[in-house]
């Protein structure tokens, strides 16, 4: 009986070390350091975007369909190719990527297919420079969505 409580200890000790000897926890990334370079160009992306004074208006015209002005930003029409994705705040695997196309109405028009509803985010930009703004869909054929830079 008195062996009893050592003896459950050490029991419960070799099974906690076996269950965290079999399951990884997954916070230390093994590519680290490059995903951390990574967001270091992310963020001067987003700071690029800054001291250019960029903002952007995105519109939903039609199920299916995008469109964004840009405003302000010396840079803005410097002939880059502008692409707009939109992640899914809990799935990874749902990304949605879409390049624009610019008219002669200097506005940038893309097809959209529909997204399903709830919390996306939305990363429009160029190699350059990057704007980032939270998005709630369904989204109404009137609604726009706002994009400015962050400050400098």
């Amino acid at each position: 009986m008195v062996l009893a409580i050592p003896a459950s200890a050490v029991v419960a000790g070799a099974v906690v070390l076996a269950l965290a000897s079999m399951t990884w926890d997954g916070l230390v990334a093994d590519d680290y350091y490059e995903r951390g370079m990574q967001i270091s160009r992310s963020l001067a992306r987003d700071e690029e975007a800054a001291r250019l004074g960029i903002g952007a208006t995105l519109a939903f015209p039609s199920p299916g369909a995008v469109e964004v002005r840009l405003s302000g930003g010396a840079g803005r029409h410097d002939g880059a190719p502008l692409s707009l994705r939109f992640a899914r705040a809990a799935q990874a695997g749902a990304d949605v990527r879409i390049r624009l196309n610019r008219d002669a109405d200097d506005v940038w028009r893309g097809d959209l297919p529909v997204l399903p509803p709830g919390k996306w985010y939305v990363e429009l930009g160029t190699e350059r420079w990057r704007l980032t703004a939270p998005l709630r869909t369904p989204v109404s054929a009137k609604g726009a969505v706002v994009i400015e830079s962050p400050a400098p």
